[in-house]
């Protein structure tokens, strides 16, 4: 194989130099340009040296990082309503999936998740004099047909005031 030469414009050469600032930097290791030395080209150019004269380039501290990673992992919203997402269980009743086998003619056996049927359900409070909007799986749409909405929501210590529908 023929050996590659380097480069030879003098543009390519500062992007090459500029690049090496950056690793340099990137690494937090002080860098100074000292002219006069041997480039890696060979020629009497700028050249990266290690010492503590001049930084070429500051490291790279960006302010506030760990605020904004927090901020975007917590601002996801679902599709539907505005309250953050939460793991598919049924905020009343405390349903969620099953581990399950599925099982086949010849009696293969192969594991699978019964997840729960949750809908988002707008139900009426009647002590908060409003609506809330809910999780819920339909067992638990059942079992509002004949339980009163307040006992079931203490029960599962669920604070409906944050649920309430605008």
């Amino acid at each position: 194989l023929p050996s590659p030469t380097p480069p030879t414009s003098p543009m390519l050469r500062g992007a090459l130099l500029l690049l090496g600032l950056a690793a340099a930097s990137a690494f937090s290791v002080p860098a100074a340009v000292a002219p006069g030395q041997l480039s890696a080209f060979g020629k009497r150019d700028v050249a990266l040296v290690a010492s503590n004269k001049v930084p070429a380039v500051a490291p790279a501290v960006r302010a506030g990082a760990l605020e904004s990673l927090q901020m975007s992992c917590t601002t996801a919203r679902t599709v539907k309503t505005n309250q953050q997402p939460i793991r598919r269980k049924c905020m009343l009743l405390g349903k969620r999936a099953n581990n399950a086998m599925s099982v086949s003619f010849s009696h293969k056996r192969n594991h699978k998740m019964q997840q729960v049927n949750l809908q988002w359900k707008r139900v009426w409070w009647p002590e908060g004099d409003s609506y809330v909007r809910l999780r819920l799986s339909t067992k638990a749409i059942k079992t509002l047909k004949t339980k009163p909405l307040q006992p079931l929501a203490n029960k599962a210590g669920l604070d409906l005031n944050k649920f309430r529908s605008r």
